[in-house]
């Protein structure tokens, strides 16, 4: 990059962090001292298990016997010159180191092959709040030749003690994206003695059809009658933005062997040459498994999300109509078709302009790989446009697909090199760091040019076939093993040039949604759902299974009206909403999007469903947000379009039972009733009514003051 480019970067870079000192999105840091975490039981069976593990300390049979893993070996394994790593672990040298402060503890271990000079370290995090473990391993040839064949890498492959063959378990998860009515769905199967269940996603991307999150529970929910510490879990994270798998194998005797990782490595490694694995994490649990859950919601939130200022992100309240207006209203893709788009969203009460992938030569899709601006439509860039949103106090969307290029385009002319099919088109090489940093500089030039607050990244195909095709028989996996990182690198590489970027992670909707992608970005687009209207009760649907792992998320509404817009609203909000139609209603649409920003902060709390996930036109459907901080929040109540009843009784959780709560009930008219119920009640009993079919109910609540 240029040297007065890159002043000029700076120069952005320090404008954007005075402007972003304005946003406060009144979220703490991290969660307060008083709210409930790991108990001091779990917490020490995690550390237990870490030291014996990764560290090699051994634990007492007591401990043992406490632990809710079966062994204290490496929780990884695989294959090297045909050799499970069980049979010379003990052979190889190996040397570790931890440092510990009050919330974390951190280990670096490494064992050692003399005779190959191939290195495995693993990094290792353990958070004692959450009783929640973090690792990723790295492979490193130290030797002066080829490594002999590394297969079959396990970055998790572990055993959990279940007590017998009889105990029942159960796998929780949700469904992957699969633009449909079971996107995010959640699902429970039981896990029998001798029964298997692998999992994988299709074509290379990671939430492609399955998630990768996932809840194991040993003990059973029917069981009221015995204690709560009978059962016991862990939920389990992959971060791999690939092609992953798992695992999950019960033995006759009832022991459960849990492996994850990339679904084919077979590869040797050259002198000097290091990959890594997918990372995982887990997260130990005893008792109440939806307490769980909102304990792995806060470490995600606290530990993983990206920061704005040290803070979890206030999510984008965004106007978006390409998928309205784009072919019908060709005015609306101008500068001044935007500049005024950006004004309507102002007075309607938006934060943020969103402007999908209408700006670049050639459209799309046909011009993907056209990184530049329709000289035509836009003769001087989209700063002005930026330059609009800014002087509103609003941010700005752009969207991207740098990794898809078209034959013909830009990318496919100039620089072939840097394509699978070269100037045919087809995928860009981030496998190659030549074509990473090409392209970051690019995205960088841009980002700065347009005055970019949020970067939206979209991937509309699937790149398994293109990474299998480009393996030599020995090097199996390693092509995705590069991309993957590279796709990493150039994130970082975005984040460190502009470090109050917020990066927006589409793929055909949520596609593409693991852990080291939930670290980097947010899904702001979870379904390709949204790209039509008529989809609110799947956004229920994909709204409860998705803040059951994840606090951040966001789906499209397409009208203001009550029912639609509260289906689809989260900690963000994006609107396709005919602004520029005939007899548009205004008043309605600042009503809805001043309701949404009220509703805003409880998405940064705890979720609880409050009713089966259900798309079924004849049912009810409810959840609740509270935030344990404000000892407030949230619950969001819908009566689908069919239904015929008029009421439903649900328990809040959470709650003081010898507090009062003010309790405010607010129809789709926005009619509003205030009542004073004990927090007991409310926990025993709520009396949901709702007279109209296809309404809803927004009810917020907040203790009393002492």
């Amino acid at each position: 990059m240029k040297k007065g480019a890159a002043i000029l970067i700076g120069l952005f870079i320090a404008l954007h962090a005075g402007r972003s000192q304005i946003i406060d999105n009144g979220i703490p840091a991290s969660p307060q001292d008083d709210q409930v975490m790991a108990s001091l039981e779990e917490t020490q069976a995690i550390l237990r298990w870490a030291d014996a593990a990764f560290a090699g300390i051994k634990p007492t049979e007591r401990e043992r016997n406490e632990s809710l893993f079966e062994k204290s070996e490496p929780p990884f394994s695989f294959l090297y010159d045909g050799s499970p790593s069980k049979e010379f672990w003990n052979k190889w040298k190996h040397s570790s180191s931890a440092k510990e402060t009050a919330d974390l503890k951190e280990y670096r271990i490494r064992w050692t092959d003399s005779k190959t000079g191939l290195h495995v370290i693993a990094t290792v995090t353990v958070y004692k709040k959450y009783a929640a473990v973090d690792w990723v391993l790295n492979f490193e040839n130290r030797g002066s030749r080829d490594t002999p064949l590394i297969e079959n890498i396990q970055a998790l492959d572990a055993a959990l003690v279940t007590g017998d063959a009889k105990t029942p378990v159960t796998l929780y998860g949700i469904m992957g994206d699969t633009g449909d009515e079971k996107s995010f769905v959640p699902f429970q199967t039981r896990l029998d003695a001798g029964q298997r269940i692998r999992r994988l996603p299709t074509g290379g991307r990671p939430s492609n059809g399955t998630f990768p999150f996932f809840t194991l529970q040993i003990g059973d929910d029917a069981d009221t009658a015995a204690p709560a510490s009978r059962k016991t879990g862990v939920i389990t994270a992959i971060g791999w933005t690939g092609q992953w798998q798992e695992m999950l194998e019960r033995a006759p005797d009832g022991t459960i062997r849990m492996q994850a990782g990339m679904e084919r490595t077979h590869l040797r490694l050259h002198p000097g040459e290091q990959i890594r694995s997918p990372r995982i994490l887990l997260l130990g649990w005893r008792g109440d498994r939806r307490s769980a859950q909102n304990r792995f919601r806060r470490l995600m939130l606290y530990h993983y999300s990206p920061k704005q200022n040290g803070r979890p992100p206030r999510l984008p309240i965004a106007l978006q109509c390409f998928d309205r207006y784009r072919l019908t209203r060709p005015e609306w893709a101008t500068e001044s078709g935007q500049i005024a788009a950006a004004g309507s969203a102002h007075r309607l009460g938006f934060d943020t302009l969103w402007f999908d992938a209408a700006w670049f030569e050639g459209g799309f899709p046909d011009g993907v790989g056209n990184w530049f601006h329709k000289p035509k439509d836009f003769p001087s860039g989209l700063k002005p446009v930026a330059d609009a949103c800014h002087r509103l106090g609003m941010r700005f969307i752009l969207w991207f697909e740098p990794e898809r290029v078209a034959e013909g385009s830009g990318v496919a002319r100039e620089h072939p090199e840097f394509v699978f099919n070269g100037g045919k088109g087809g995928l860009f090489k981030l496998n190659d760091p030549a074509a990473g940093r090409w392209l970051t500089d690019l995205l960088a030039r841009r980002i700065f040019e347009y005055g970019v607050d949020i970067y939206r990244n979209d991937f509309n195909m699937d790149p398994l076939d293109f990474w299998r095709r480009n393996d030599a028989p020995d090097r199996q996996g390693m092509t995705e093993i590069r991309y993957v990182e590279g796709l990493y690198r150039m994130f970082d590489d975005l984040r460190a040039k502009f470090p109050e970027l917020l990066i927006d992670n589409c793929a055909s909707g949520g596609r593409r949604i693991d852990l080291e992608m939930c670290m980097r970005s947010v899904p702001l687009w979870r379904s390709d759902t949204g790209c039509s209207p008529g989809h609110l009760d799947w956004n229920q649907s994909q709204t409860l299974g998705l803040s059951q792992y994840l606090p951040f998320h966001c789906v499209c509404g397409w009208t203001p009206a009550p029912y639609e817009f509260r289906s689809s609203a989260t900690a963000g909000a994006v609107a396709e909403w005919g602004y520029l139609d005939e007899n548009f209603p205004v008043d309605l649409a600042k009503a809805t999007i001043a309701e949404t920003r009220e509703n805003q902060k409880y998405w940064y709390g705890d979720f609880y469903p409050l009713t089966p996930c259900t798309t079924a036109a004849d049912d009810w459907m409810a959840y609740q947000l509270h935030r344990p901080d404000l000892d407030a929040g949230l619950v969001l109540a819908f009566r689908h379009p069919e239904s015929d009843y008029t009421g439903r009784a649900v328990r809040l959780k959470a709650l003081n039972a010898d507090r009062l709560y003010t309790v405010e009930f607010i129809d789709d008219a926005r009619n509003k009733e205030r009542k004073i119920i004990t927090g007991r009640e409310l926990m025993s009993a709520l009396d949901i009514r709702l007279s109209g079919k296809g309404s809803s109910l927004v009810i917020r609540y907040a203790a009393e003051k002492n």
